[in-house]
C-alpha cells in the first residue's frame, strides 16, 4: 500500500522515472486498486483551485480516466511478444543491480538454498508512512492509524492528513498568526518510519527514519524560518528571499533562500553530511561551547557535499542523487562500510545488528529497493559470497 502510494505521488507530480512510471501501471493491472485511486486523486485536486490544475488540465475523473486508459494501452502493448521481452530484459535489468568494493554486487555463487530459506521464514517487513506530531499544547498524534482530513487547527491555520502520507499546514488567517510564532511542533518518525510534511511556508520535508523536526506554527512574523532537525530529511524550501530558511542541527547551521538538499544528521553516525541538489546553501559549523556561534562556513553548489569533521567542514563533489535514494525508495550504497550500510537497514527494518567475525568496514555498494521484505535485501548482499546473515526476531546476526 505504501508503495503504490509512493508511486502515485510520483506520477501524479511527474517526477516518476520511466521504471516507476511501468511500474505503476503494472500495480493498476489489478482492479482492486481502482477505489484507491480515485480516493487518492480526490483529495490531490482538493488542494487545488480550477484554475491551477496542472496534470492533465482537467478534473479528478478526467485524470483517472486517462490514466486507466493508459493502463488499457499498456496492456494491449504488453500483449505483442516482441514488447514482452522487451519488458522481460527491462524487469530483470532494474530488478536489483549490487556491486562489492569494486563494483555491483555480482552474482558469482550460487545461492545457499539453506540459507535463503532461513531469511524468508523469519522475515520482516519494510517500514513505511510512520510518524508522531506533538502539538504546541503537548497534544500527541498518532499519524500512522490516524484517519485522512483535518486533524487539528491552531492559531491561523488548519492541519490535515493526507492520503499519501502527506501532513499539511494551510494558512487561513493571518493577522492572527503572530502568536503562532510562539508556537512549536515537532514531528518525529520511529525506526521504520518515514513522513512528508508541507510547513506553513510551503515548505516541504521528507523525514526518513528515526528523524524529528521542530518548526514554528506560522513563520508569519518571523525574521528567519528556522527548523531544528534530528537524523535524516530531505528539504525543498520554498522561496523567500526577505526571510532565509534555516536548519539547526546539533552541530550546524544551514541557511538557504530557496533550495533542495539533504541533510545526515545522525547521532550514531561518524558525520554530519549536507548535499545540495538545487540552489545554494550555506553551512556553518557551530563551535562546541555554550554561545554556539559559527567557526567554520562554506558555501555550497549542487552536486557537492559537505561534511563536518571535528573542527572542519570538508566539501566534495558527488552524485547527489545517491543522497537522496531513500527518499526515492531506494538503498543506495557507494563502496560504503558494511557496518555504515547495516545501520541504514536497522533504521528502516527496526531491528538490531550483531557482527560475529567479520570485518564490519568492509565496503560494498549497490542500489535496492526499500519497499522489499529485509530477506530480499539480504540476500542480494549475500550474492558477493563475502557476508552472511541470520534472522533471529528482530534480531540480524552477520557473519563470513
Amino acid at each position: 500500500m505504501d508503495r503504490f502510494n509512493y508511486l502515485f505521488d510520483r506520477y501524479i507530480n511527474k517526477t516518476a522515472t520511466p521504471s516507476e512510471r511501468w511500474e505503476f501501471q503494472e500495480i493498476l493491472q489489478s482492479e482492486v486498486y481502482d477505489v484507491q485511486l480515485k480516493e487518492l486523486l480526490d483529495l490531490y485536486f482538493a488542494n487545488f483551485e480550477p484554475a491551477e490544475f496542472d496534470y492533465f488540465n482537467s478534473s479528478a475523473q478526467q485524470t483517472l480516466d486517462a490514466i486507466l486508459s493508459e493502463r488499457t494501452t499498456l496492456h494491449k502493448v504488453k500483449s505483442s511478444t516482441g514488447i514482452r521481452k522487451l519488458w522481460t530484459r527491462i524487469a530483470a535489468a532494474a530488478a536489483i543491480i549490487l556491486i562489492t568494493s569494486a563494483g555491483l554486487f555480482y552474482y558469482t555463487h550460487k545461492s545457499d538454498t539453506n540459507q535463503q530459506a532461513n531469511l524468508v521464514k523469519q522475515d520482516i517487513k519494510p517500514g513505511g508512512n510512520k510518524a508522531y506530531l506533538t502539538l504546541a499544547n503537548g497534544s500527541r498524534i498518532v499519524l500512522t492509524n490516524t484517519k485522512n482530513g483535518q486533524l487539528a487547527k491552531q492559531t491561523g491555520s488548519t492541519i490535515t492528513k493526507m492520503a499519501n502520507g502527506l501532513l499539511v499546514y494551510s494558512i487561513e488567517n493571518t493577522k492572527h498568526s503572530n502568536s503562532a510564532t510562539n508556537e512549536y511542533n515537532t514531528i518525529e518518525t520511529p525506526k521504520g518510519g518515514q513522513y512528508q510534511v508541507k510547513l506553513p511556508d510551503g515548505t516541504e520535508v521528507w523525514l526518513n527514519a528515526a528523524s524529528s523536526l521542530k518548526y514554528p506554527a506560522s513563520f508569519a512574523f518571523l525574521k528567519d524560518r528556522q527548523v531544528e532537525l534530528t537524523g535524516e530529511a530531505y528539504f525543498e524550501v520554498a522561496k523567500d528571499k526577505a526571510h532565509p530558511f534555516v536548519v539547526k542541527t546539533d552541530k550546524e547551521h544551514v541557511e538557504v533562500l530557496g533550495t533542495h538538499f539533504n541533510i545526515n544528521s545522525y547521532l550514531d553516525e561518524p558525520s554530519n553530511t549536507t548535499t545540495l541538489l538545487e540552489g545554494s546553501v550555506k553551512v556553518s559549523l557551530l563551535a562546541p561551547t555554550n554561545n554556539r556561534e559559527a567557526t567554520t562556513v562554506k558555501t555550497l553548489m549542487p552536486g557537492q557535499q559537505a561534511k563536518l569533521n571535528g573542527s572542519k567542514i570538508q566539501v566534495t563533489e558527488v552524485n547527489a542523487e545517491n543522497a537522496i535514494a531513500w527518499k526515492n525508495g531506494e538503498f543506495s550504497f557507494n563502496d560504503e562500510p558494511l557496518q555504515c550500510i547495516m545501520r541504514k537497514i536497522a533504521r528502516w527494518y527496526d531491528v538490531e545488528v550483531i557482527y560475529q567475525d567479520i570485518d564490519p568496514n568492509k565496503p560494498f555498494g549497490g542500489t535496492v529497493s526499500r519497499f522489499e521484505n529485509i530477506s530480499k535485501v539480504l540476500e542480494k548482499l549475500e550474492l558477493t559470497g563475502s557476508v552472511k546473515f541470520k534472522i533471529t526476531g528482530k534480531k540480524i546476526i552477520v557473519s563470513k
